[in-house]
């Protein structure tokens, strides 16, 4: 046998009596072969000193580094700090550990930021993760030609995205506000261009947007407001640099530090929401009595908060896993996995169910056999028995996208759109009175 710094794949194999082939599926397919076979072989290598088939060679066999590139909007250290991306990038590496590939997270989404991390990064396909239009990380990316997927933002022709009804979410949550009669409102907006601005939102950042999900979701926001009779010109909104608990705080004091303070505060993310109930705190005003908080994406935080957050829930989980799931099952052209949307169907289900994606429901329990699944039993406003399951109940969005939802993703052309909910706990309620809502 050849000596340890030149033994081969193939000297390995003929000193076992095998084929090449078999010895490189014991390192990197081992279930291609029986337990004790691939125990022959794995003992045999570490006595020789063969550490396994050369990853190089391999990516230049099979034109696969065995890795996806993730581009985020914010530092990793920031991004990390956000419970809702850490949510999304558990899905994306669940459905990498089901493959057994790595995973590369280059930061792209403020202006001036290098591509060339996207540009040389030796991947199979690259997830983007709500970007403004015009990022340079994106644009290098689709040079790229490797199959790409967009989560959330931005919406482009002809491009794989998976997101949700942001629009329909944000107005089943105004409509939840206005519907226990409060007439004065303000917004706390997630931003709207990539350019660090923090202060009220003028209508000309409105009109040209470069993120999709901040314009959307205070479109909804509008859209619910006006068909209530209230103008939503009239309708402070205060943007925010980032989505945190600070800028919401900061934001919060600048929307209740008026005479004619809001009596319902609507923020586009949880984070926001929380530090808006941390100002109101701060000021002494009493959340729900004096002051309802709404907020977006249903974090653990939300639920755990005094009061509880009204929030709209959205699968944070099942969207990073779906967008892995549509790269890593996409045909050789690139383009999106066919027949994707039965699996994501049955997948979104099983979220719902609090499993992950691939757990199978016990026998006996509805889904457990093959077949269309259940609605949701979505609980009226006033059904008691939410109290008895901590004071939250849920109901499903109904515009959009979101209205078909409950039973599973909805796929047309090249998006993919996942349900969302409003969950309804204590920190809203009717206004007092005597502020005239």
């Amino acid at each position: 046998m050849a000596t340890r710094d030149r033994l081969t794949l193939g000297d390995l194999a003929a000193s076992l009596g095998v084929s090449k082939t078999t010895v490189s599926n014991a390192f990197s397919r081992p279930d291609q072969l029986s337990p004790a076979l691939r125990a022959r072989i794995l003992e045999a290598a570490e006595a020789a000193g063969y550490g396994g088939p050369d990853p190089v060679a391999r990516m230049l066999r099979t034109r696969r580094s065995g890795a996806l590139g993730l581009i985020l909007p914010e530092s990793f250290t920031f991004s990390m700090e956000d419970p809702a991306v850490g949510a999304l990038l558990r899905g994306i590496a669940d459905a990498c550990d089901e493959r057994r590939l790595g995973l590369l997270i280059v930061p792209g989404g403020r202006d001036g930021q290098d591509a060339r991390a996207i540009s040389e990064a030796v991947v199979d396909g690259v997830i983007a993760y709500s970007l403004p239009h015009g990022a340079a990380t994106l644009s290098a990316a689709m040079r790229r030609g490797v199959p790409l997927v967009i989560i959330d933002q931005p919406r482009l022709p002809g491009v794989t995205t998976v997101g949700i009804d942001d629009r329909g979410g944000a107005a089943e949550a105004a409509r939840h506000v206005v519907g226990l009669g409060h007439r004065r409102i303000a917004i706390v907006c997630m931003p709207l261009h990539p350019d660090g601005y923090i202060g009220p939102a003028t209508e000309s950042r409105v009109a040209d947007a470069r993120f999709d999900v901040g314009a959307s979701r205070l479109a909804g926001f509008r859209q619910a407001l006006a068909e209530a009779g209230i103008d939503p010109s009239a309708v402070p909104v205060f943007e925010c640099a980032h989505s945190d608990e600070g800028l919401g705080a900061e934001a919060g004091r600048h929307l209740l530090d008026r005479p004619d303070r809001p009596t319902a505060i609507l923020a586009m993310s949880d984070r926001l929401a929380l530090g808006v109930m941390h100002a109101a705190r701060e000021m002494r005003i009493d959340v729900p009595r004096d002051l309802s908080v709404t907020g977006f994406n249903d974090i653990e935080a939300a639920a755990r908060a005094r009061p509880a957050l009204t929030t709209v829930r959205q699968p944070l989980h099942l969207k990073g896993y779906a967008a892995a799931r549509l790269i890593l099952d996409a045909p050789g052209d690139g383009g999106p996995a066919a027949g994707g949307a039965a699996a994501f169907a049955d997948a979104a289900g099983r979220a719902a169910a609090g499993r992950r994606p691939w757990e199978r429901p016990p026998s006996g329990e509805p889904g457990a056999e093959s077949g269309p699944r259940p609605e949701p039993a979505w609980g009226p406003e006033t059904e008691p028995r939410a109290e008895a399951r901590g004071g939250t109940e849920t109901a499903p969005a109904t515009t959009g996208a979101g209205a078909e939802l409950p039973r599973g993703p909805a796929r047309t052309a090249a998006q993919l759109a996942l349900p969302v909910e409003l969950v309804l706990r204590r920190s809203t309620a009717a206004p007092r009175r005597d502020r005239g809502g």
